[in-house]
């Protein structure tokens, strides 16, 4: 399967195609999972209860990305977050209390995503002069 299977829209920029394609399988590796959920790139993610450029829905086993004039690499550090609550979720961690600010399951999120990013930008340093994604 290729990883743009995954996604279930692709109306973002090639450049974010691409540095998907090389996150992707850095990031399943740090995290030691082996299969993915799907990911929904949208403009913008609405949420009733915070303002967010990204979640992960755990009854559905997919992650919304908001897109809309991000830094590839800025998309990429959501991903990175919500995929270690999508890891929480097959670990039977999360429950209605786990994304509260300063909870220990989003301070995990936070900081493992936070290393792999610094792992992923030491590999790939080219990717900071990227543009914003344009979804127009």
């Amino acid at each position: 399967m290729r990883i743009t299977d995954l996604f279930e829209s692709r109306d973002n920029s090639w450049d974010l195609m691409q540095v998907l394609e090389d996150f992707l399988p850095l990031a399943m590796e740090e995290l030691e999972i082996d299969k993915l959920p799907k990911i929904k790139l949208v403009p913008i993610v609405k949420d009733t209860v915070q303002p967010t450029f990204g979640k992960f829905v755990n009854d559905e086993n997919k992650i919304y990305l908001g897109i809309e004039e991000r830094h590839p690499l800025d998309v990429i550090r959501t991903l990175a977050h919500e995929l270690v609550h999508f890891k929480q979720g097959m670990e039977d961690r999360l429950d209605d209390t786990s994304g509260n600010t300063g909870s220990p399951i989003e301070n995990e999120a936070h900081e493992v995503a936070g290393i792999i990013m610094r792992n992923f930008n030491k590999r790939h340093p080219e990717y900071f002069k990227l543009s914003a994604v344009d979804v127009q």
